[in-house]
């Protein structure tokens, strides 16, 4: 048995019948690559990292769109607060807001995304289910926004670049039976 010294440092044995003592003879050139286990390191990394890398970078994308979703919801919730207590409608007839106010409250909650670029497309819309007979009734505010996936290899997670995120909060109204003279 060789040893592996031998293996990595001694040159393949040349034949000694060679016309051209600087070329190798095509018999043992093959017998000689059989051993030689230089690059074999490389290539294992190679085939292990890629896998890895894609991994890392799917967990670091997951990431992401949770933490904007958790956003998308902080701002459905944000924007049920505003709705129930700035806009102006018969059971709360001392404010002057409106609907915009409610997609500004939400705008600013998910600002941190918009003004990087990773979040676009917000829409909010209001069902507001108090009246003069039940000025308690629930407001429910919806948002939906679209996330751009950035992470490079995270794309497995995220097809097609892009991911609709939705949220919905249902708040009870603060309105109360006012009556203005």
């Amino acid at each position: 048995m060789k040893s592996l010294r031998s293996v990595f440092f001694n040159p393949a044995p040349r034949e000694s019948g060679s016309a051209d003592s600087g070329s190798s003879d095509s018999a043992s050139a093959p017998a000689s690559l059989l051993h030689d286990r230089r690059g074999a390191a490389l290539v294992e990394f190679v085939i292990a990292v890629v896998p890895l890398l894609t991994t890392f970078f799917s967990f670091v994308q997951v990431a992401k769109i949770y933490t904007v979703n958790l956003g998308v919801q902080h701002a459905a919730i944000t924007a049920a607060r505003a709705a129930i207590v700035m806009v102006k409608k018969p059971t709360n007839p001392g404010e002057k807001g409106s609907n915009t106010d409610v997609k500004q409250a939400a705008g600013l909650a998910l600002s941190p995304w918009i003004t990087s670029g990773s979040v676009s497309n917000v829409s909010v819309s209001v069902q507001d289910g108090s009246s003069m007979s039940d000025v308690y009734g629930p407001v429910r505010v919806r948002v939906q926004a679209t996330y751009s996936c950035t992470v490079p290899m995270g794309r497995l997670i995220c097809p097609g670049s892009r991911k609709i995120l939705t949220a919905e909060a249902t708040m009870p109204n603060q309105g109360a039976r006012y009556k203005v003279d």
